[in-house]
């Protein structure tokens, strides 16, 4: 199982080809932007959990043979009343970042967790 989510870049913002400081800044506020919709990708790997308090690890950006990581943080909230469960768990995970500068979209695609077959 691999998670993504498609992210509109905001009009008006300059697309680097380089990786530098604006393309950073650009990846960062577009996530900041969108941060609803990168939890809901988070959640997909967390069905029983809850994804808040979303935030990118400072210096985490990096281009390695021109792809793009980075790292979340976030945390993981469990509540049952019925089970007495109230839980806080910080996680974080490394994106894979894809730009498409002819869509003004940026692509986040989540680590690969292989799924487990069923036990029958």
């Amino acid at each position: 199982m691999q998670s993504s989510v498609s992210l509109k870049i905001s009009s008006g913002l300059e697309i680097s080809d380089q990786m530098d400081s604006s393309l950073k800044q650009l990846i960062l506020q577009t996530i900041h932007t969108n941060e609803d919709q990168v939890g809901y990708m988070l959640q997909v790997y967390y069905p029983r959990e809850k994804v808040s308090q979303l935030t990118v690890v400072p210096d985490s950006v990096s281009e390695n043979l021109q792809v793009i990581t980075l790292k979340l943080q976030y945390v993981l909230e469990e509540f049952s009343a019925c089970s007495a469960i109230d839980t806080l768990l910080q996680e974080k995970m490394t994106l894979t970042v894809h730009l498409d500068k002819n869509a003004g979209e940026l692509e986040l695609k989540g680590e690969y967790w292989p799924e487990r077959d069923s036990d029958s």
